[in-house]
């Protein structure tokens, strides 16, 4: 019995001098001719996340000359995305940028969105107003609306607008 008790601790003291990494679904077999090594690999996902937030409703306002213009605000609050990606903002409109004050008017009040990129210059289209990094910091881009000219008639001009928000490569 002694015997067998000093030959367990040699052996637990030679496998503990020795220098060998143990790995899941790797077996080192008493067999194996020490000293053994094994690759594994360590990993974990963390999911995207971001918040951003478009401003529901923009009033436009006189400017002084007939033109109504205001901004409003994008933020994008805790923003961690995969390396080398952004989040991208666009703006389009059904309408292409033309406000009524009716569904049914003929008159139709042309207007242009400004973001970080400059004015919108394909109303058809629409364009990008808007692109945010991963930070910790929360981020915001000012959108401005302004009407191209001075309105011809009386009413309240509305349009509704489309922001799209995705992830693209940076």
């Amino acid at each position: 019995m002694k015997k067998a008790i000093s030959t367990i601790s040699a052996l637990a003291m030679v496998m503990a001098l020795a220098p060998m990494s143990a790995f899941a679904d790797t077996t080192i077999k008493q067999t194996d001719t020490l000293p053994k090594t094994a690759d594994s690999s360590v990993e974990f996902s963390v999911d995207p996340t971001y918040t951003v937030t478009i401003p529901a409703k923009v009033t436009l306002a006189d400017n002084g000359e007939g033109i109504y213009t205001n901004s409003g605000t994008l933020k994008a609050e805790g923003v961690k995305l995969a390396e080398g990606k952004e989040i991208v903002v666009s703006l389009t409109s059904a309408s292409k940028f033309n406000m009524q004050t009716s569904a049914s008017a003929t008159y139709k009040l042309p207007y242009t969105a400004e973001g970080a990129f400059g004015k919108l210059t394909d109303k058809e289209a629409g364009g990008i107003v808007a692109k945010f990094a991963t930070s910790t910091e929360d981020q915001e881009v000012p959108v401005t609306f302004t009407t191209d000219e001075t309105s011809k008639y009386a009413g309240t001009f509305t349009d509704p607008v489309v922001f799209t928000i995705e992830i693209k490569d940076a």
